[in-house]
């Protein structure tokens, strides 16, 4: 999906550096740290506008931040109602996003028996990565 269109339907005003945070976040094959997508943007922008429009996108939908590993926050794009799953491998410290569709019908069964409402879920296995288990 077209990087303004995604920040529009979330009624995000697309702004260059928006759109750039967006691309890079889409472009990106693991959830990203801020130092990682300051690379990726090769100077376009420094670390506090960096900083700002992240917070903006996770608070609007358009991107989710989690904690892997007590590390640094890490960045990708979000997936709204459906909510966000990663995979973290303990050997090598990767993370990787998870299709949100591997885990919908267990997380709707969760949900569903809630008495709150649920406006986010994020969800991280951990274990060993395919690369380590072969390694």
């Amino acid at each position: 999906m077209d990087a303004a269109l995604r920040l529009e339907q979330c009624a995000v005003a697309a702004t260059e550096n928006r759109v750039l945070v967006v691309q890079a976040l889409s472009g990106a094959l693991h959830p990203q740290t801020p130092q990682e997508l300051l690379v990726r943007l090769a100077g376009r922008m420094n670390r506090v506008t960096l900083y700002r429009i992240l917070d903006l996108l996770v608070e609007r939908g358009v991107a989710a931040r989690h904690n892997a590993d007590g590390r640094a926050f890490r960045y990708c794009l979000g997936q709204g109602a459906h909510g966000h799953s990663h995979f973290h491998c303990t050997r090598c410290g990767a993370t990787q996003c998870l299709n949100p569709r591997l885990l919908e019908p267990g997380l709707s069964r969760i949900l569903s028996g809630l008495p709150m409402q649920v406006d986010m879920a994020e969800i991280t296995l951990g274990g060993v990565c395919e690369a380590c288990q072969h390694d």
